[in-house]
């Protein structure tokens, strides 16, 4: 059985991750001292995968209710993430603080996905038959305990 909302949320999460690893690799090579001199092309890119990157997150947080858990520091790295440039000259403490919050969203990200993979294979396992005969019969069909 498929769940059209598990699929789509699964979707969504996916093209976040993918931006948020974008914006990492942006922000890695902006630290990179001996990287070449930051071009107008590499900053509008940088400006519309920060773009992507809030408009995505807005939409998954309140749609999967993670907004109190990871907005805030989701901000937190596109607040000190401004520009390449302003990222190349941020303090050594500003770039931990960066790097340990885009980790942290990274981190809660990729396991919310695999949670959601995991749902997703087992409702795979399922017919749409059983799952509605155990919703008839009391029974959560995800955890298999009597929801009474």
């Amino acid at each position: 059985m498929r769940d059209l909302t598990l699929e789509k949320n699964l979707r969504l999460l996916t093209l976040l991750m993918d931006s948020w690893k974008k914006l990492h690799d942006f922000i890695t090579y902006a630290l990179d001292r001996a990287k070449p001199i930051i071009s107008a092309d590499q900053e509008r890119q940088f400006t519309e995968v920060r773009v992507t990157v809030l408009q995505e997150a807005e939409h998954i947080f309140t749609g999967l209710n993670l907004v109190a858990d990871l907005s805030g520091k989701t901000m937190n790295v596109l607040q000190r993430a401004v520009s390449l440039r302003g990222v190349r000259e941020l303090t050594g403490e500003d770039t931990r603080r960066l790097e340990a919050d885009w980790n942290l969203v990274f981190t809660r990200l990729g396991l919310l996905q695999g949670q959601l993979k995991a749902r997703r294979k087992a409702l795979l396992g399922r017919s749409a038959l059983g799952v509605a005969l155990a919703r008839l019969l009391g029974r959560d069909f995800e955890a298999g305990t009597v929801s009474r």
